[in-house]
């Protein structure tokens, strides 16, 4: 199968769906511009926040059906139709007067945004062979993580210059590329095998239960745990992870095999994922208010800052998938996570006394990081799914990291909350921010370093001797 392709044919696969990874990495700009929606809308920062909420949350509960369904009715078929959708969406947002239909067309957005980020993965595992899976993972990655970096650079001037509307706006001619371009070159080998049915009713029931489970991480890490509607949606959430189960036993083409979930590979790998995710993402959300507001730093330092971030991400996750090609992904996991357990250490000792450039340096180290276990991990999760199911693959990807970031921001926010309370209870505000900083670090620092050990857990020589007592 994979000698009825050229290389030209393989490349030209890649670069498809690299571009579908690039355009939702676009996304960023949306944070940039919340400020001007806000204003334009005439509402306030913590309504404007669901704008971020409705997306993230669609978006991670939809992204395990949408791979099932591009197993049931093709990679090509289902990638051509998130392009177009998410086309769609952002110039309806584009266009949009009212805040209310902006919501409505973000969770339309995120149908897209969960198949181009489920199928990219998919594709070009079909167009490559497995000794060269992890380089051309790689590349892809860092080509999408383009998409971050041009979002930084360019998303806060053309709000300047043209408003809030034109983050979406500037959309649309890349999608048409993008269509344009995947439907004349994306060919993918051989005849695709699809499932004989969709799981529809599986997809539902965890679409509901994801989704509900984020509303509730995220009301309840702004507005206190025992408020009864969290409650309430934690009930639903576990009533739909039951429903799904049931369904997922009873029915002939599960969108998730259940039986993968005691993988000796697949299931620790999926769980260093969401730790990492949940332990790297404070990157994002906490450490922008030490920058700007503890070293007096401006918005675009941050974002400078930003900016190397993800770059040393794009240089480091084609290393990762070339190292993990060479040995055993494995190895580069556990290494990779040693990195980012490094680099978040080296975060948790900044204080009043640091300066940019010591910011820079360990956002760079998180960014070489992440690169890396990106690709390696991508790599053995990938490989270890069956040909047939690669879209179900892809969307385990992206539901662990949908789940880490939004427990990251949940939960690690909670406990910055926390500390920083029961710090400034003797020492002033600037004083119990400091403190609160680092404590929230230092519980980061602990999640990636518990990742190291489980990650030994996927070594070649562990899981043979695992099979082996069985």
């Amino acid at each position: 199968m994979e000698g009825e392709l050229s290389s030209r044919v393989r490349w030209a696969g890649l670069v498809a769906a690299a571009s579908g990874v690039f355009l939702t990495a676009l996304d960023i700009t949306v944070n940039v511009a919340l400020p001007d929606i806000t204003d334009s809308f005439g509402t306030d920062a913590v309504t404007i926040q669901w704008i971020i909420i409705f997306y993230v949350g669609s978006s991670t509960g939809m992204q395990l059906g949408l791979g099932g369904a591009a197993d049931a009715f093709g990679l090509k078929r289902m990638f051509m139709l998130g392009l177009v959708s998410y086309m769609v969406a952002v110039l309806a947002i584009g266009l949009s007067d009212s805040l209310a239909l902006v919501f409505g067309l973000r969770v339309f957005q995120a149908v897209g945004n969960g198949l181009l980020i489920a199928l990219g993965p998919a594709i070009v595992t079909s167009l490559f062979p497995a000794e060269f899976r992890g380089r051309a993972l790689g590349i892809m990655a860092a080509l999408g993580t383009l998409g971050m970096i041009s979002g930084s650079l360019g998303g806060g001037a053309l709000v300047d210059a043209l408003g809030w509307r034109a983050i979406f706006l500037a959309r649309v001619p890349l999608c048409l590329l993008a269509i344009g371009f995947s439907a004349f070159f994306l060919r993918l080998p051989g005849r695709q095998r699809t499932l004989a049915r969709f799981d529809l009713l599986g997809s539902v029931a965890l679409f509901v239960s994801v989704g509900s489970l984020i509303l509730a991480l995220s009301l309840g890490g702004r507005n206190g745990w025992d408020e009864i509607y969290v409650i309430a949606l934690a009930a639903v959430s576990a009533c739909g992870f039951g429903t799904f189960a049931v369904v997922e036993r009873r029915v002939s083409n599960p969108i998730l095999q259940l039986s993968l979930l005691k993988h000796r590979v697949l299931a620790p790998a999926l769980v260093v994922s969401l730790l990492v995710f949940i332990s790297t993402f404070v990157n994002w959300f906490i450490l922008p208010f030490f920058v700007i507001e503890s070293l007096g730093a401006s918005a675009s330092v941050w974002g400078l800052l930003l900016m190397l971030m993800t770059a040393a991400n794009s240089v480091s996750a084609p290393l990762g998938g070339w190292l993990s090609d060479r040995a055993n992904p494995a190895y580069t996991i556990t290494a990779s996570v040693m990195v980012s357990t490094l680099a978040m250490l080296v975060m948790s000792r900044l204080g009043e006394g640091s300066s940019v450039v010591s910011v820079g340096l360990g956002l760079m180290m998180v960014g070489v990081g992440t690169g890396l276990f990106q690709t390696s991990s991508a790599n053995l999760i990938m490989g270890s799914v069956p040909p047939d199911r690669l879209g179900m693959g892809g969307g385990i990807m992206g539901l662990a990291r949908g789940m880490g970031t939004v427990t990251s921001v949940a939960i690690m926010g909670a406990v910055f909350a926390a500390r920083e309370s029961s710090r400034g209870m003797s020492v002033t505000p600037d004083a119990a921010f400091i403190l609160a900083f680092r404590d929230t670090y230092l519980v980061a620092v602990a999640l990636a370093a518990v990742a190291v050990v489980m990650s030994f857990s996927l070594w070649p020589r562990l899981v043979e001797r695992s099979d082996s007592s069985v």
